[in-house]
């Protein structure tokens, strides 16, 4: 049987199997690999970190760099007072509030970035201006979750990008960063810390671990696909003709 399915016409029937297990079985190991990152990053606890220049992490136009979850950074730009944003449904110590989010272009770059400023019990805030530095907590914005129902107001239910953007007149980073020091006077608000920021989902680090077998389920049924293909060809290529349908031909002469 082997023997016979090494003959150059069944060759394209072997080579889409290799071809299609190959990349189905790749993908499943990258999406292992993602799996494992991403338990990876949500064990380490860079919080206490030395802050580093938000420039060796990330660009306005690339994506989060999940390693660096939590990481502090430090940036420097320009308050964009007139797209200061209020995040609904913040608690500090039980009470429910606000957070105070406001962008800063950040220099050297045409994008932006959200700050949480601080929380406040109310929708307003001092609004800042001029040039500023930020130390703080680099964060992912958020998924899935509420809409904004009223997107002409400065209330916003979630730090999530597609909403924000409604808000800023620039582009913005993917990302925000919680603000732990801000140069220039105080503004009243009350800071937020790291154990009030909603925890970032881990259906993402699943999701990735059930793609990977579901590359390899593929891997397994192209391979079956190939192995029934290969039993047919051989059947077919070795099936004795019927004796009867002689006899019959026979009988007809």
């Amino acid at each position: 049987m082997f023997v016979m399915l090494l003959r150059p016409r069944y060759w394209p029937g072997h080579l889409a199997m290799v071809v299609c297990v190959s990349i189905a079985v790749g993908l499943g190991v990258w999406q292992l690999d993602a799996w494992q990152t991403r338990r990876a990053d949500a064990a380490r606890d860079i919080s206490n970190d030395a802050p580093v220049a938000l420039a060796t992490l990330m660009s306005g136009d690339s994506p989060f760099p999940g390693r660096s979850l939590g990481r502090p950074v430090t940036l420097s730009g320009t308050w964009m007072s007139d797209s200061t944003v209020y995040v609904s449904d913040r608690f500090r110590k039980k009470e429910r509030g606000y957070w105070v989010v406001t962008p800063v272009k950040v220099d050297g770059s045409e994008s932006a970035m959200p700050v949480v400023r601080g929380w406040a019990p109310e929708p307003k805030a001092p609004a800042p201006s001029g040039d500023v530095t930020v130390t703080g907590w680099l964060q992912a914005t958020e998924g899935s979750g509420p809409i904004d129902e009223d997107p002409h107001d400065d209330v916003i239910p979630m730090m999530r990008l597609a909403t924000l953007v409604e808000h800023v007149d620039a582009d913005l980073f993917s990302a925000y960063v919680v603000a732990r020091d801000v140069s220039g006077a105080p503004d009243g608000l009350e800071s937020v810390t790291l154990a009030a920021i909603p925890e970032v989902s881990g259906f993402t680090a699943l999701r990735n671990f059930l793609y990977a077998i579901e590359w390899w389920v593929f891997a397994a049924f192209a391979f079956f696909v190939w192995f029934r293909w290969c039993r047919d060809s051989y059947e077919v290529a070795t099936a004795v003709p019927d004796e009867d349908d002689g006899n019959d031909e026979d009988t007809d002469a």
